[in-house]
């Protein structure tokens, strides 16, 4: 439904008084509100406050009876049962508490009124802790009582001897949910329909007192979040009670604290709209009698809209605004004829193609530009373009375009049409809505031929792409040598904005004067002979400062060969030509510190033939470093040791890399190589094309490391092999017994009386004696036997090979006998003997470690049978039938 003007002051008028009526009400209302729950507040926080502290008066006074009643009780009660039967009659806290109880010092109940089957210790609590341990009274927290499982608050009072020495404790409690001192404050009234909380303090506040019994002992909700108005929330005030360090909260609902404001807020809101109404209907009656004439004026305006032609007599005469609005209208009535005649003339004439079209898609209008796009008459200008669509494809454009047409937004499109005298065109389309009261009324727009262009414009941007977005630099100038175009890149190494004007800049102003001489000489008379010159130059950045370029420079002629301007392309060669010299350089380091090596480096290719070899290879073939590249593996050489090194070449050149060691000696000379030869792989990383080869000479390595096992194998003091080579022969030798089969064994032999020579002549002399003991032991075996110390005066000796049992009695008495000769020890006479052991191995069960511990056996026997003798094990059956 439309709203007149009339309706629409008389809505502005009463919105603005009410509006103003509206600021004035709230803002007093918002005055009057506040001021109310100031007043009220203060009301609650007085009653908050006279609460708390006639409720810290109260639990006072119960502490001090309690503590009254702890002082007068005998300390002996909790040792004599006849004194505690009689307590309960005398205490007078029965009217004060809901519970008594007696605690010894361990915590237990030993008195409980009313009392309780359960056996409970409160030794865990903090506030008997606190009672017995520093003797003062004290009030729990809220807890939950071990004797009903209630919602309680306990008191305690310490009971002392007259020495002051804490025996007990005297507890008495307030039960949460009964008409109490606390309970009752949870069913008390507090205003109209206010209540009382009481809550701990601390991190995790829980409820001592709530009107909901079920919220006692439960934690604290949060505070509601603020509302809009304090009407949205209750009204709550807080006030300490200093005995426990409790808050007491007292609660007033929002309900009914704010009553009073919602209806002083209901009352203001029923004359607002009452004065609204008044005010609508009186600004109503005076609009509609003000604009009277200005509906007369909206008729004429709306027959000329009808009809523009149509003579209108207008009120010109007026003299106030109306007349004013009359005659201007008139005057634009007259210029919008004229401008229609204007753009009737300019559309006809125009170069693109103009129309306009109806809601129904059909063309109301075509300039002659539009027909001759199309190849169409006058008489098809109404859909005369849909005959040009293929008729299979004519009802789904036809819908398209109706899409297009009631779409109130503006449309632009390039579409190929195939005409009927065979061309195809490009047109670009532009069309926009035409609205009315914001309904799409029709459309109107152009249409021009862009096919040539759209040609041209291909090849533009094909060639400025590849301008735009190359890393060269190029650059045209004119046959007189002024610069036209310059790429970004080319603009940006010589320090030019994007928008930088360059027609008065010339090549000189970007070369050094050496490369505009050669530009001059040779560049554009070879171009302009052969049409592009091609070379190497050097051009400046924006600091002036030169760097290489590759150069081209292209001679671009007219239709009738004339030069008409030049181009150039250059490309950055800095990172090539430092890379060139990088390169140079890392071959010369590395032609160094090849050189330097104390090991042989060579390359060599997939022929096998020497391609580098560094100066250690002077003079070690009998030739010059210089001469070896070029030869062969097999010709440096020689046939003779070529074979011995073919399959580590044929493995490294399969890709494996290879490592070996060669050896060279003889009576006098002993040298040793290791060889390291290095697969290298072709740039694809598929074949091997050839290999390096690291040869060190390790001779000094490999005769220290001889050294080394000879000395992990031997004695110090004696020569004779150590523990660790008697244990790897013996292993070694009973593996061959059990494959030869044939008899073996082991003897084990130590020196007698041998701790008296130390203890008379001291350790060097001993340390003489087992070197001269060893020298005797080696005499007296058999040449293939291996002998060994143990440690201390104890050697042993490894038969193999036994023709039978009395080839080792003979070793063993050989043995004794050179043991019982006098040594001669820096000159002092030094008589011992030996006492031995022989162990044949049976090889079907004895393991290295059973024959030694048989071996030690017999060797105890033959101490045990005087020393100085010789004593064997039976021969397995195993061993006799070998």
């Amino acid at each position: 439904m439309r709203i007149t003007f009339a309706v629409k002051t008389a809505f502005l008028t009463t919105s603005l008084v009410l509006l103003l009526v509206g600021v004035t009400g709230v803002w007093q209302y918002r005055r009057l509100s506040d001021e109310y729950v100031s007043l009220i507040r203060v009301q609650q926080q007085e009653l908050a406050a006279l609460a708390a502290a006639d409720l810290d008066y109260k639990l006072s006074m119960h502490l001090a009876v309690l503590a009254r009643e702890a002082r007068k009780t005998d300390p002996a009660v909790f040792e004599q049962a006849a004194l505690r039967q009689g307590f309960l009659q005398r205490t007078d806290l029965r009217p004060m508490f809901d519970g008594t109880a007696l605690i010894d010092l361990e915590g237990r109940m030993i008195l409980d009124d009313p009392p309780s089957a359960k056996v409970l210790n409160i030794a865990d609590r903090s506030y008997f802790q606190q009672a017995r341990d520093e003797g003062v009274t004290a009030i729990s927290h809220p807890l939950k009582a071990r004797t009903n499982d209630q919602p309680a608050v306990l008191m305690v009072a310490p009971i002392k001897t007259d020495g002051d020495r804490v025996v007990g404790v005297l507890a008495a409690g307030l039960t949460l949910n009964r008409p109490n001192v606390l309970g009752g404050l949870a069913q008390s009234r507090a205003g109209n329909g206010g209540h009382y909380v009481i809550e701990t303090t601390g991190p995790n506040p829980v409820y001592v007192v709530h009107p909901d019994a079920r919220r006692v002992l439960q934690p604290v909700a949060l505070s509601p979040a603020s509302a809009a108005d304090d009407a949205a929330r209750d009204l709550i005030t807080s006030a300490r009670i200093p005995v426990t360090d409790w808050t007491l909260r007292v609660v007033l609902p929002a309900e009914a604290a704010y009553a009073p404001l919602a209806a002083a807020r209901n009352a203001l809101l029923m004359q607002m709209l009452l004065l609204a109404l008044v005010c609508s209907a009186l600004a109503w009656a005076g609009t509609t009698w003000l604009i009277r004439p200005l509906a007369r004026l909206h008729r004429a305006i709306g027959m000329l809209r009808q009809s523009p032609d149509t003579a209108v007599a207008l009120d010109v005469s007026a003299k106030d605004e109306r007349g004013d609005l009359a005659r201007e209208f008139d005057a634009l009535m007259g210029e919008l004829r004229t401008k229609r005649s204007e753009m009737a003339a300019v559309t006809d004439a125009s170069p693109s193609g103009l129309f306009r079209c109806d809601a129904e898609g059909r063309m109301v209008y075509v300039n002659d530009e539009y027909l001759a796009i199309h190849g169409l008459d006058q008489a098809e200008a109404a859909q005369g373009w849909l005959g040009l669509v293929s008729e299979a494809s004519r009802q789904r454009v036809w819908d398209d375009w109706m899409k297009r047409v009631q779409d109130d937004k503006p449309f632009h499109a390039t579409r190929w049409l195939h005409r009927r005298d065979g061309r195809d065109v490009l047109v670009a389309l532009h069309m926009r809505p035409l609205l009315v009261e914001g309904r799409v009324t029709g459309q109107v727009g152009t249409l021009a031929d862009i096919t040539e262009r759209n040609h041209a414009d291909q090849a533009l941007r094909t060639l400025s792409t590849i301008f735009e977005a190359t890393t060269d630099f190029v650059v045209q100038l004119d046959k007189t040598g002024r610069l036209t175009y310059m790429n970004p890149a080319a603009r940006q190494v010589a320090g030019l904005a994007a928008d930088a004007p360059i027609a008065h800049l010339t090549m000189a102003d970007f070369n050094p004067p050496s490369t505009v001489e050669r530009l001059r000489s040779e560049a554009v008379p070879t171009a302009s002979a052969k049409g592009v010159w091609v070379g190497e130059s050097i051009i400046w950045d924006a600091a002036r400062r030169p760097f290489p370029v590759s150069h081209m420079v292209i001679a671009h002629r007219d239709k009738n060969g004339r030069i008409e301007r030049f181009s150039g392309i250059m490309r950055d060669i800095s990172a090539a030509k430092a890379t060139e010299l990088a390169l140079s350089e890392s071959e010369a380091r590395l032609r160094t510190i090849a050189d330097a090596l104390p090991m042989r480096v060579a390359y060599i290719d997939a022929a096998e033939r020497y391609q580098f070899v560094n100066l250690a290879y002077e003079g070690v073939f009998g030739v010059t470093r210089d001469s070896i590249p070029g030869r062969t593996v097999r010709e440096l050489f020689g046939e003779a040791r070529y074979p011995a090194i073919e399959p580590h070449i044929r493995a490294v050149l399969a890709g494996q890399r290879v490592t070996f060691e060669s050896e060279v000696a003889s009576a006098d000379l002993y040298v040793c190589y290791r060889a390291d030869y290095i697969p290298q792989l072709a740039a694809d990383g598929r074949s091997v094309i050839g290999f390096h080869a690291v040869t060190s000479d390790i001779t000094r390595q490999k005769r220290e490391e001889q050294r080394l096992v000879q000395l992990a194998s031997q004695d110090a003091l004696t020569g004779l092999g150590n523990r660790a080579a008697f244990e790897r022969q013996l292993c070694e030798a009973l593996e061959r017994n059990r494959t030869q089969r044939s008899l073996m064994a082991l003897l084990y032999l130590d020196l007698d009386h041998f701790k008296q020579v130390n203890d008379r002549w001291g350790h060097p002399v001993g340390d003489a004696l087992l070197k001269a003991v060893a020298e005797r032991l080696s005499l007296a075996k058999r040449a293939t036997d291996f002998a060994a110390r143990l440690g201390g005066d104890e050697f042993v000796v490894v038969l193999e090979a036994l023709g039978n049992a009395d080839a080792a009695s003979r070793v063993a008495d050989a043995i004794l006998r050179a043991m019982a000769r006098p040594f001669d020890i820096d000159g002092r006479t030094v008589q011992v003997s030996a006492s031995v052991g022989v162990a044949f191995c049976d090889h079907e069960r004895h393991s290295g470690e059973q024959l030694i511990r048989l071996a030690d056996k017999m060797l105890y026997q033959a101490k045990g049978a005087g020393r100085n003798n010789c004593q064997l094990s039976p021969v397995p059956a195993s061993a006799r039938t070998a």
